[in-house]
């Protein structure tokens, strides 16, 4: 009789344990019916398909259809890009439950890694982004661009410029606000029709014109040329020896506040200097009477060697 009733207490006993161990199966069927679903129609090498993706993203899966990248799979007949041409084979990550591990993610993924496979497909238009000083610095494609969540259209970008610039770029942001600059806070300009953020071979990342030339004469074309009697300058030191590019204090952005000591900082008599200094009869205590009053072609003329017409 004792020994019966030591049969119903551990029977009892084991009541809860059974219905928990119910309860984990029960849970556990959805998660091994997507794993049979995943090897059944996982290709020998991982691949899963973007259907089996969607199944626990679908927030993501429905966003996509309006990005760029998904169109790209529509162009090539359902052979471009997909989930899992930038995340790699998902058929462990599935059958791990969804451990990030198991594939590539790109909020926890070394910067180089994430370049790297960017760069797979974007190296054709990017193909000085490594040796740029966004690269060397470790700003990564990431670090500008989102792929399912972005906040502009052109671009895939984080935030619209200048925003996303400035965000780094906190010194520029300020020149902007100088009483003279480009007017880039108010839309008409933007950072990147001047500077490219994945390399150029220029320096600070400036972009050229089509002829080779500084980008400043994109815009300013009166001053590009070519001139019979070119102002060295223009083609030694770039414009930058006489303007600041982003804001000024001074009109036409100009480095000084008065134009003759601009001018004197080369055209002062010096033994270390070619350039020649001014002549004598020249009134320089006059601050008021600017050198461009009578040099008026200073960037370069075609008809006088001193840049008077």
């Amino acid at each position: 009789m004792r020994r019966w009733w030591q049969l119903v207490v551990l029977g009892i006993a084991m009541i809860p344990l059974l219905l928990k161990s119910g309860d984990v199966k029960a849970a556990q069927q959805p998660q091994q019916a997507l794993v049979k679903q995943v090897n059944a129609a996982a290709a020998p090498n991982g691949f899963v398909g973007a259907e089996t993706c969607a199944l626990c993203h679908g927030d993501l899966a429905k966003k996509f259809g309006s990005n760029p990248h998904s169109e790209l799979a529509l162009t090539h007949e359902g052979k471009g890009v997909t989930c899992e041409s930038c995340h790699g084979p998902g058929q462990a990550h599935v059958e791990s439950g969804g451990d990030k591990t198991k594939i590539l993610d790109f909020l926890t993924a070394s910067p180089k890694v994430v370049d790297a496979k960017c760069l797979s497909c974007h190296l054709g238009t990017h193909a000085n982004f490594d040796r740029s000083a966004h690269a060397l610095a470790g700003v990564g494609c990431t670090s500008c661009h989102s792929n399912h969540n972005p906040q502009t259209e052109l671009h895939l970008l984080k935030a619209a410029e200048p925003k996303l610039c400035s965000s780094c770029h906190t010194d520029v942001k300020a020149s902007f606000s100088q009483p003279f600059h480009h007017k880039v806070n108010e839309g008409v300009l933007t950072c990147s029709d001047c500077h490219n953020p994945h390399g150029t071979l220029q320096d600070k990342l400036l972009k050229t014109a089509a002829d080779q030339n500084a980008v400043c004469t994109k815009c300013h074309a009166e001053t590009l040329g070519p001139f019979v009697y070119e102002h060295p300058p223009l083609k030694m030191e770039g414009c930058m020896s006489c303007h600041v590019p982003h804001g000024s204090q001074n009109p036409r952005l100009l480095a000084r506040s008065n134009v003759n000591a601009l001018c004197l900082q080369c055209h002062t008599a010096s033994m270390n200097f070619t350039t020649p200094g001014t002549p004598s009869f020249h009134n320089q205590a006059n601050q008021y009477q600017a050198c461009t009053t009578c040099h008026t072609q200073i960037h370069g003329s075609n008809a006088n060697a001193d840049f008077f017409k």
